[in-house]
């Protein structure tokens, strides 16, 4: 017996899972993949005709998935905390570098260095938390703006597909429409046609009969009107 052959939703779930495997764990489209993949996977359960080792083998991929998943979770939530603890270690080197330099300020300075060097002179501070988030928040907004203008081009090129598909659908019916007409113009034609045929060979038939009555009328007066001599 051969193999039994896969539903539709079976097919785009396999192919779901796929894709949502391939994409990196960064990637803010597989939190959105899985959400569906769930939903596909709820329906399958309730799908009758899956064999048991399908079953079995979709809800190991979805446990697996889910593991994935949690730990992807995890990580987005401990960055913002690693951010913080870099930032807190950072300012924690400036003001231990501020503080070193401090007493070498309240010291007489010598005469071989009375010109202070450039390195202190060209100082900056480092940049606060505020600031740092700032930036942050800076760069998403300018990725939202980015994003929003994509969806928007992708919105105006759906809009444009589906007009040209509404078009070459009209255009096919219409010409289906034009078919249609001529197939029935064509059968009438043609039934004119074998009528005209069949007319015109009785007309032939009628023509002959009355040609031969004449000829033997002809005949047979000719012969009164001319007997034969013995």
């Amino acid at each position: 017996m051969g193999l039994k052959p896969k539903t539709r939703n079976e097919i785009q779930f396999l192919r779901l899972l796929e894709k949502t495997k391939a994409l990196e764990s960064n990637s803010w489209r597989k939190p959105h993949y899985y959400e569906h993949l769930r939903k596909l996977h709820a329906i399958l359960k309730e799908t009758p005709g899956l064999s048991a080792d399908d079953r079995v083998n979709h809800e190991k991929a979805m446990s697996d998935l889910g593991k994935d998943m949690d730990q992807i979770s995890e990580t987005m939530e401990r960055r913002p905390s690693h951010i913080t603890e870099l930032i807190h270690r950072r300012r924690a080197i400036v003001e231990e570098q501020q503080r070193l330099k401090s007493p070498e300020k309240l010291t007489p300075p010598s005469p071989i260095t009375q010109s202070p060097r450039p390195s202190e002179q060209e100082y900056i501070p480092e940049p606060d938390v505020s600031e740092v988030l700032k930036q942050h928040k800076e760069r998403q907004s300018k990725l939202a703006d980015q994003m929003l203008a994509m969806t928007h081009n992708l919105k105006q090129v759906s809009v444009a597909a589906r007009d040209i598909i509404h078009q070459d659908n009209k255009n096919l019916s219409e010409l289906d429409n034009l078919v249609d007409k001529n197939t029935s113009s064509l059968s009438r034609e043609t039934a004119q046609l074998e009528k005209f045929n069949q007319s015109s060979g009785k007309c032939w038939v009628w023509s002959l009969i009355f040609l031969v009555m004449v000829i033997f009328i002809v005949m047979v007066i000719f012969i009164r009107l001319f007997p034969q001599r013995r």
